[in-house]
Parts: C-alpha cells; sequence; structure tokens
C-alpha cells in the first residue's frame, strides 16, 4: 500500500532561503527510493502566494495558510521575517493544533521561535541558531547546542545548514536509518 508523507513548508516574506529548501530537498529526494513510501512536499505561504526570500530569491508558493491538519509534517523556517511570521496568529493556532493532533512540528535555524510562540516549547529541549539558543528560555524552553532536537512529536534544528539535517532526520524517524543514509549519499552530505 502506498504511503505518502504530506510534508508544509511555512514560506514567509524574509525567509531564509536554505531554511527552507535544504530539508525540502532532502525529503523530496526520497521519492527516488521508494514507490511505496516518501515525503510529498509544498510551500504554505502566509497572505500572499508569491514570497521574496531573505536573500533575493522568489518562489511561488503551492498553498496559502488554512487547515494544516491535513499534513503530517510541518515544517517552520527561520530567517529575518521570522519575528512577523511569530505574530500571525492563525499560523500559531495551526501550529497549536497539529501538534495537539499528533503530527510532527519542526523549525529550522529561528524557525524555533514560531513554535515558542505557539507555545509547543515549553518545557521541552530545543535548539535553534547559535546566537538566538539562550533566548528560548524565556520561553519555557530547555535550550540545547545540538544540530537537531527531538522532543516527541517536536524536532528543532540549529542554524542554516541544520536543515538538512532536520530533513535526515524526519526521513530517519519515519523511514528508517537505511533509507536516511540512503538519501545523505545521493545527495553527497557526509553524515
Amino acid at each position: 500500500m502506498k504511503e505518502v508523507y504530506l510534508v508544509a513548508f511555512v514560506a514567509f516574506p524574509n525567509v531564509e532561503e536554505l531554511d527552507l529548501v535544504g530539508a525540502w530537498q532532502v525529503l523530496a529526494t526520497t521519492q527516488h527510493f521508494s514507490n511505496e513510501t516518501y515525503f510529498l512536499p509544498h510551500t504554505v505561504g502566509l497572505a500572499s502566494e508569491t514570497v521574496k526570500c531573505a536573500h533575493g530569491l522568489t518562489i511561488k508558493t503551492d498553498r496559502k495558510l488554512g487547515d494544516m491538519s491535513k499534513y503530517d509534517i510541518i515544517v517552520v523556517p527561520g530567517g529575518p521575517g521570522v519575528n512577523d511570521a511569530a505574530k500571525d496568529k492563525r499560523l500559531l493556532q495551526e501550529i497549536q493544533k497539529a501538534y495537539q493532533n499528533g503530527k510532527m512540528v519542526c523549525s529550522v535555524c529561528t524557525g524555533a521561535f514560531v513554535l515558542a510562540e505557539a507555545g509547543v516549547l515549553k518545557g521541552k529541549k530545543a535548539t535553534t541558531f547559535h546566537t538566538e539558543l539562550n533566548k528560548l528560555s524565556s520561553y519555557g524552553a530547555i535550550p540545547v547546542k545540538e544540530r537537531v532536537v527531538v522532543e516527541g512529536n517536536i524536532l528543532t534544528g540549529a542554524g542554516v545548514s541544520a536543515s538538512l539535517d532536520v530533513g535526515l532526520k524526519i526521513v530517519e524517524i519515519l523511514l528508517g536509518k537505511q533509507t536516511a543514509a540512503k538519501v545523505a549519499k545521493r545527495i553527497e552530505y557526509p553524515t
């Protein structure tokens, strides 16, 4: 029986490009290894269908923010626009709802602050960009200096390049270490 994990990548103005596309690349690569189980990523925009990223890349989102419960995994990247994204009440409610429904909720870099604003990091170990790490404690989170931290159905990644590690950890959790190793080899990422 074919199993497809639907993944929502939250896209907002001034999102850090690699935060979003690193994990995207890793998850999309699973389609090369199995016709049975793989990840299908979508970009979900907060307002506009066109998003200008932090370093000038412009992307067209697949969908606008709506009910996120149809997704198995939510990935919130970071970047200079994260402060505005963390004020989007609808986004915060959708993250809370996804978390409460047992969906995998992930962040890369400063995207952790969107999860923190949504209240899902309280009392949990989490990581983010190294210069911002200690700020997580003001949200009741327990800052941990690691590339990837997994706490139940919450997964947080450190700075920008950790996006690849986040993607590989998602693959490992849901499809196993062997598939994660195959993906890492295909994208020539040393593990």
